[in-house]
């Protein structure tokens, strides 16, 4: 009896272990230079404006992080263009870590970074920002 037993447990133990995981597709990071838009399926996403860059300098201490807030444009072929902002850095330590977009019916577009991150050694021209946006199916 105890035999069986064993024998049973064991059998679950490798069917449990077998199983592979689930495997999640990659997230796609598409840059949008400021003043550019890009295209994604039938949604344009333009990234207006830098409306506020308070982050702390990466090579600096600071007693707050900061944040940067962006101004974009999303519009879909024959509909009002809609204008957004987002806010990058935690204002709500339940906020999410990607700032929804666009939800197409086969992508998910999301802001994801705001570039280049500030450094008290390198003056930023505003020229120089690009947004990366995270493409998942």
């Amino acid at each position: 009896m105890k035999f069986k037993l064993v024998l049973l447990l064991s059998l679950i133990t490798l069917i449990g272990y077998s199983q592979e995981p689930s495997v999640r597709s990659p997230k796609i990071l598409m840059k949008i230079p400021l003043g550019k838009s890009i295209l994604l399926e039938h949604h344009t996403i333009k990234f207006v404006e830098v409306l506020e860059d308070s982050r702390c300098p990466k090579d600096a201490n600071c007693i707050w992080a900061g944040r940067a807030k962006i101004l974009v444009e999303i519009s879909l072929e024959g509909m009002e263009t809609i204008q957004k902002e987002i806010i990058f850095g935690k204002v709500n330590p339940n906020e999410s870590d990607y700032l929804f977009l666009v939800n197409t019916s086969l992508k998910k577009a999301s802001a994801y970074q705001l570039n280049p991150y500030p450094s008290s050694e390198y003056n930023l021209d505003t020229k120089e920002y690009v947004l990366l946006i995270a493409i998942e199916n």
